[in-house]
């Protein structure tokens, strides 16, 4: 029989309810006033419990584990009367109390678990070197603490381990240097007294080591899916003076010419020969894109003529949830594009213009794999006038610019839904692929949790990946109108994540200071053996094997058609310092 978590009120709104929760369906059960929580308090009746209380978290394991931990609560979570702070265990019976005074409930599990074998008392102990314990007295000896001798009224109820890590997150609350080291004593007694050793649980509580089990990615996609959202952007470079949006300049590929009169023909040269058109580039193109020479560098000439394709480009990506009331974290080349390479350029073929001795324009031909990895927030020189005259100088017809990036939208959809979000763009990093945004909505958001392991992580590490790969299949609803006055039928994509799995394959660190060398040009980043990731899920969670966000996924790098292609994480400490105040120096 499959185990249930069962959560009994006892007093509040919710008396004489209860609510199971199958093991293998959940991972966390929260507790509050919101109605989004899976134990929700009448918002008007239970007002000492806050909008988001407290959760219970089911660890795997075998067997499994449970835990409870507050969500800062104003009026703080209580178990067995006693206030906890952090993590605590729970076991069948503990009654939970949502602030002095508040709802109480009673937590149990169906089936119980099976009762553990009553220990044996010794009839002789063997000897044992105990180190003394610091401000602890030794007047006993070990054997006389259980000693068969006492009358069975008299003894000691047996403390075992559940018992143990309850007195140890109490005596975190506790400053009293005897009542720490009570705790010590108590635990140095039951090793004595069982033979036994401090399991993970007890190690991890009081600093010894251990770690948690590990989530297969099965486990990790169920627990993060619904936090995992989907982006849509359009953007488009603006004029800052102006206000309006930048163009890529063009110029037709074939040019008028004036052809010299033939002297044999008394009309030409009394006429002048009709004009012809000679080809920039001989079966160029019909546009051919503009460039000038700055420093030796290749810059793009902008203009606000409408004729020449705009900069800017509509495209998706993938981001997660990091707050339950919506900030998201995702690319920064996905929420400000503008900020990163424009790859635009591709396959196209330009000119460079220049002024010839004469003063005349000039075009010289330049192909594709010259063209400048260009940032579009970076634009240096616009056509003052919109268009070139070919008969003025160059430099009297180009100006310097500032150019700013703006979001015609940047929607988020949740997984498998058809309803567009619209999200601002809140921050952007200026040392890192990472940006955040913010979503207004009335429920809390589940939340994925963070964990900079950037000093810790190693080659090998396994990992879980969740976003929205363009090359995924699309899966798609039709909609249909329920509105007398629009009747409509449209189709409309509804995101699905794509889980990806893999290991860290290498760790790529990036610093540059006065007593540092660069270390690498290509930035800190950790690199992938994932290839079933791509555009689209840019800006996804990089899980760890216990279902930690460590990182965004970024981008990929290919050298050549058909070779091998690595992709990249940005380390989520990136996405912290976003989201904190974290002072430069």
């Amino acid at each position: 029989m499959d185990q249930k978590v069962i959560l009994r009120c006892r007093t509040g709104s919710r008396a004489g309810t209860s609510g199971e929760f199958p093991v293998k369906q959940y991972r966390t059960i929260s507790i509050g006033r919101d109605p989004s929580c899976e134990v929700a308090y009448d918002p008007d009746q239970d007002d000492l419990v806050s909008r988001l209380h407290s959760k219970v978290t089911i660890e795997a394991g075998n067997p499994p584990s449970f835990v409870i931990t507050d969500f800062s609560s104003r009026n703080g979570t209580f178990v067995n009367r006693q206030r906890i702070t952090g993590a605590v265990k729970l076991s069948p019976g503990d009654i939970i109390q949502l602030g002095p005074g508040g709802p109480e409930i009673e937590f149990d599990l169906e089936p119980k678990p099976a009762a553990p074998k009553m220990t044996r008392l010794a009839t002789e102990l063997p000897a044992m070197n105990v180190a003394p314990v610091p401000g602890m007295t030794r007047e006993a000896s070990p054997a006389s603490m259980v000693s068969p001798m006492v009358p069975p009224s008299e003894r000691q109820a047996a403390i075992g381990k559940a018992t143990v890590e309850r007195m140890i997150v109490d005596s975190q609350k506790k400053s009293s240097s005897g009542l720490i080291a009570l705790v010590i004593g108590v635990a140095a007694m039951v090793l004595v007294v069982g033979g036994l050793v401090l399991v993970p649980a007890v190690r991890e509580k009081i600093g010894l080591g251990g770690k948690a089990a590990k989530l297969s990615p099965a486990e990790i996609s169920k627990m993060a899916n619904e936090s995992v959202v989907y982006f849509e952007s359009s953007w488009k470079l603006v004029d800052l003076e102006t206000g309006t949006p930048l163009h890529h300049l063009v110029i037709a590929n074939k040019q008028q010419s004036q052809a010299p009169a033939a002297p044999q023909d008394p009309a030409a040269s009394s006429q002048g020969a009709p004009p012809q058109q000679q080809e920039i580039i001989p079966g160029g193109p019909e546009n051919l894109i503009c460039f000038v020479q700055s420093g030796g560098v290749l810059e793009p000439l902008l203009t606000s003529d409408a004729e020449s394709p705009v900069i800017g480009f509509t495209s998706s990506g993938s981001g997660f949830v990091v707050s339950s009331d919506g900030f998201i974290l995702t690319n920064r080349h996905v929420a400000s594009s503008w900020l990163s390479r424009y790859d635009a350029f591709a396959g196209r073929v330009g000119v460079v213009l220049q002024n010839d001795d004469s003063g005349a324009l000039k075009a010289i031909p330049v192909s594709g794999d010259k063209f400048p990895a260009w940032v579009p927030a970076k634009a240096k020189f616009k056509v003052t006038a919109g268009k070139l005259d070919p008969r003025a100088p160059l430099s009297k017809q180009i100006s310097g610019i500032q150019a700013e990036g703006r979001n015609d939208f940047l929607n988020v959809t949740f997984p498998r839904n058809r309803e567009r979000v619209q999200s601002k763009l809140i921050r952007i990093s200026d040392s890192a692929d990472v940006a955040m945004v913010k979503v207004d909505m009335p429920r809390a958001l589940k939340k994925l949790e963070l964990l900079d392991n950037y000093s810790t992580i190693a080659q090998g590490d396994e990992i879980s990946i969740l976003g929205y790969p363009a090359v995924s299949p699309e899966v798609t609803g039709v909609i249909a109108s329920k509105e007398a006055l629009t009747p409509t039928l449209e189709t409309r994509l509804i995101p699905d994540p794509t889980l990806s799995v893999g290991n860290i394959g290498r760790i790529i660190r990036g610093k540059m200071g006065l007593t540092e060398a660069l270390v690498s040009s290509f930035g800190d980043t950790y690199q992938l053996t994932v290839n079933s990731t791509g555009a689209g899920n840019s800006g996804g969670p990089v899980f760890d094997d216990q279902g930690h966000v460590i990182g965004l996924f970024t981008y990929s790098k290919m050298l050549r058609a058909n070779d091998a292609r690595i992709t990249f994480a940005v380390p989520i400490r990136f996405g912290i310092e976003l989201m904190g105040t974290k002072p430069v120096m």
